[in-house]
């Protein structure tokens, strides 16, 4: 059975891994402690957070020029949107309370005819330009 586990890849490469694992935290434990690492990774962070604001800067620059919102202005339209549908769901909810009627369409529909357009007005020596005439055939009634 001892040799069956000393074929096993998997229990090989397991074995190795965990060698390699604690190797490198020996080694690595001292260094991460000592001030210069920390120093070192702090101007890290900082060179990596200028960046971040630069390439922010120039990209808010860059859809400025082609007249294009940036995900900040789309940010605050949305907020903006949300604050007034707040303000609108105050209002409707004082609205109720006061027992006003009942909300109608903002617009009225329009009115339907069955009048033919008017005639288009004729250029310099020309007939007016009417539209065709439409026929409507009567519904069928059933006998």
């Amino acid at each position: 059975m001892a040799a069956d586990r000393t074929l096993d890849p998997f229990a090989l490469l397991s074995s190795l891994v965990a060698k390699i694992e604690k190797g490198i935290n020996e080694n690595a434990g001292p260094i991460l402690k000592s001030g210069e690492f920390s120093n070192v990774a702090n101007k890290l962070m900082s060179g990596a957070m200028v960046a971040k604001k630069l390439a922010q800067d120039l990209t808010q620059r860059y859809f400025e020029a082609l007249n294009v919102p940036s995900r900040t202005d789309l940010l605050a339209l949305n907020d903006r949107l949300q604050a007034l549908e707040d303000r609108m769901i105050v209002i409707q909810a004082t609205l109720d309370q006061m027992g006003a009627p009942p909300r109608r369409a903002a617009l009225a529909a329009p009115s339907r005819t069955r009048k033919p357009p008017a005639p288009l007005p004729a250029p310099a020596g020309e007939a007016a330009i009417t539209a065709p005439a439409r026929t409507r055939k009567p519904p069928r009634r059933a006998a």
